[in-house]
C-alpha cells in the first residue's frame, strides 16, 4: 500500500505544479480563486497521503494545521500545568485531533500526541 501511496503523492505534487502554473496564466480574479481552490483541495490531498504513508493515522481527525508562534509549548494534557512533551517552532506541521476549551489536541507526523493552546495553532483551508 505504501508504494501506491507515494507514487499518488508524487502525481498530486506534479498537479500541484501545473495548477500553480495555470494560476498564474489566470485572466480574472475569479479564475484565480477557481484555481486556488483546486490547490487547496491538492494541498490537503498531499497531506491525507503524507499522513497515511506515515503509519500514524490518528483515532480522531479535525484537520491539518501548522504552528503559527515561535517556542509553542506541547503539553500532555489541556493545561498550562500539563508536563512539556516538546517545544514546537512556528511553520510545524500538525494534525487537530481534539478541542477541549482554549486547547487543541495535536498529533505529530512521528506518532507523538499532544496539547496547545488555541492561538498558537491555525487549521489550513
Amino acid at each position: 500500500m505504501e508504494e501506491i501511496l507515494t507514487e499518488l503523492m508524487e502525481q498530486e505534487k506534479q498537479a500541484v505544479e501545473k495548477y500553480k502554473d495555470i494560476s498564474r496564466r489566470a485572466r480574472s480574479s475569479t479564475e484565480r480563486d477557481l484555481i486556488n481552490r483546486i490547490l487547496a483541495q491538492k494541498n490537503f490531498e498531499i497531506e491525507t497521503l503524507r499522513l497515511l504513508c506515515s503509519g500514524n493515522v490518528p483515532d480522531r481527525f479535525l484537520a491539518f494545521g501548522t504552528i503559527i508562534d515561535d517556542e509553542v509549548n506541547f503539553r500532555d494534557a489541556p493545561s498550562p500545568s500539563g508536563s512539556l512533551v516538546a517545544v514546537l517552532s512556528r511553520g510545524t506541521p500538525v494534525i487537530l485531533t481534539e478541542r477541549r476549551g482554549n486547547w487543541v489536541g495535536l498529533q505529530l507526523y512521528d506518532g507523538k500526541s499532544g496539547w496547545v493552546f488555541r492561538d498558537y495553532v491555525r487549521a489550513n483551508d
